[in-house]
């Protein structure tokens, strides 16, 4: 065995796999198209940060497991053309007048290693290695996302221009042209915001720069784009409003359109929305995955309580569930849930929604379409002849969506529908608010439930935390919680937030008898939450002590999320 060969089996039976065997097959695996090392890391047995350690040491390159961008000298970064470095994973750290310090988790490229020689002539190269993810997350930072097309583009003027004929463009996120074009670009930012959860895309023109910003749960993150790509503004927003089937040719109007992608065996569904400003057009897109959609209860994750809570409202032949929330709450992602665990051969069930989010089977689902006059009151109207049981509205927005709504809760159907209120109790204020009866409110409506998404704990970097008892006390955490709960002290997995994903708090509020006297009566939003508590309704926050109990959620992130509600609740 050669001694290169017998460090390389060495390395991988340190990072973990099982054999000598095994390693040296390992060692001389080759797939067609990838590197050794990508080889090696992709298997699953290989442990990457003991591999690329031991790595390391074996061939005398320094070795560090994180990487700070902010740390990365900028003139050292113009050393290497971005097509080379997004392509072969080589970043630039430090440049001085005869070396230059190169990092890369892929020590054995030799064509990386040739061309980093042949672009930078005269100079040392250092080499250090560095894990994969945060080495791609600083490449990404310093050069923007895109930016080896970006580059390109900026280059050939001509690949600036877009087809004509809207029907030829592909919706295959995947399918980019084989020359930069501003197709493959905006590819690039739609496929990056998929690999980052996001839900969300937002392009907004600002005077000199054009900003481009993800939303990923339930929180704005300005993602890096190559500098100067205000020059390509007109080209990214025509090419997105292209998709969506939108006029290119107006730019002072609002326009909503939508965009059906596929991303590998994933279809996606967007939903386009363009704004005029004074720098140009704003254009965001929400993102909604088609595949992989389990509805139930159990997807709901609620507490015991809250579980056998809802089962039993289900179970009423009759009547209203109100959800409340801000919008992104996850509102309508409940009422699929509810529908589907209701959903049998017994029942027929019709929806009206705006716009139909996901597809339920079994269920008949209608689009509102103002432009033809099918609005929630009007298309409520045509379902109440429809002899459905279950009705969902996907918003009580005026007096005669909720009037309808009611009356046909009246008549034996059971409804279900939103408001956007704070909190379950403040649905009851909105709808005598917008005109309905106290009394038909009192009679009909079933349950009040308001919700909240709190960001969970990210479980690569969970860790222990010690809080101050007089703190939790302070905000309202039961004392016989403790005081030591989780948290995530940031890692190249969560974007260094501490939070990955997101769970769903409840309160729900059922109106109850003496509930139902305070409504006719008219009373304050204060007097009826204080009602509805002294009845048993865990409050938003409460439950959110829940989540955090269980280490899923962490205080801080109650506080935040559940904060006006408490505000609100002080002020009644």
């Amino acid at each position: 065995m050669s001694p290169f060969r017998q460090k390389l089996v060495e390395a991988l039976v340190a990072a973990g796999v099982p054999s000598l065997e095994e390693a040296g097959q390992l060692a001389d695996a080759r797939e067609p198209g990838v590197t050794w090392t990508n080889t090696a890391l992709n298997s699953p047995k290989v442990n990457e940060g003991r591999f690329l350690a031991h790595l390391a040491e074996a061939f005398d390159v320094p070795y560090e497991p994180r990487l700070d961008p902010a740390k990365v000298e900028r003139e050292a970064v113009k050393a290497l053309p971005s097509r080379f470095v997004f392509q072969h994973h080589v970043l630039p750290l430090e440049k001085t007048e005869d070396s230059l310090t190169l990092a890369t988790y892929d020590l054995f490229n030799p064509v990386a290693r040739q061309l980093a020689a042949q672009l930078t002539p005269g100079k040392t190269l250092r080499w250090l290695l560095v894990p994969r993810a945060p080495l791609i997350r600083a490449i990404k930072t310093l050069y923007g996302v895109g930016a080896e097309t970006f580059d390109q583009l900026i280059q050939n003027n001509s690949s600036l221009d877009l087809p004509a004929d809207r029907e030829s463009i592909a919706a295959d996120l995947n399918a980019d042209d084989p020359e930069a074009s501003v197709v493959k670009f905006v590819n690039l930012i739609i496929r990056e915001a998929i690999a980052e959860r996001a839900t969300d895309i937002h392009v907004e023109p600002l005077e000199n720069d054009l900003r481009i910003r993800y939303r990923i749960d339930g929180i704005l993150h300005e993602t890096a784009v190559p500098p100067q790509l205000r020059l390509l503004q007109s080209a990214i927003i025509s090419r997105l409003k292209v998709m969506a089937h939108m006029d290119i040719a107006e730019r002072r109007l609002p326009q909503d359109g939508r965009i059906n992608l596929k991303d590998g065996t994933r279809d996606i569904d967007v939903r386009v929305s363009t704004i005029p400003t004074v720098h140009g057009e704003s254009i965001s897109l929400r993102l909604l995955a088609r595949d992989e959609q389990r509805f139930g209860l159990d997807r709901l994750d609620m507490s015991d309580a809250h579980l056998a809570l809802v089962k039993t409202l289900l179970a009423q032949p009759n009547g209203i569930m109100l959800l409340t929330g801000p919008t992104g709450s996850g509102k309508s992602t409940s009422l699929y849930c509810f529908l589907s665990s209701i959903n049998s051969v017994q029942r027929r069930i019709i929806t009206i929604e705006d716009p139909v989010e996901y597809r339920l089977p079994g269920v008949s689902q209608i689009e509102v379409r103002p432009e033809i006059n099918l609005t929630f009151a009007n298309g409520l109207r045509s379902i109440l002849r429809q002899d459905p049981n279950v009705v969902m509205v996907g918003e009580m927005r005026d007096f005669e969506t909720a009037e309808i709504g009611i009356r046909a809760a009246m008549t034996g159907h059971l409804v279900f529908s939103t408001l956007h209120t704070n909190d379950a109790v403040g649905a009851i204020t909105r709808l005598l608010d917008m005109g309905v009866e106290a009394f038909l409110v009192a009679s009909v409506v079933r349950a009040f439930i308001a919700q909240r998404l709190v960001r969970t704990v990210c479980l690569h970097c969970i860790e222990d935390h010690d809080y101050d008892p007089a703190y939790l006390e302070s905000i309202g955490v039961p004392h016989e919680f403790g005081h030591r709960f989780k948290r995530g002290v940031g890692c190249d997995a969560c974007r260094h937030t501490g939070y990955l994903g997101r769970a769903a708090i409840y309160e729900i509020c059922p109106v109850t008898e003496r509930l139902r006297e305070e409504i006719v009566h008219k009373a304050s939003g204060g007097v009826l939450k204080a009602v509805a508590v002294s009845e048993g309704m865990v409050t938003l926050r409460q439950d959110g002590w829940r989540r955090v109990r269980q280490g899923m959620s962490t205080v801080e992130e109650v506080i935040r999320v559940t904060q006006e509600d408490e505000a609100i609740a002080e002020t009644d």
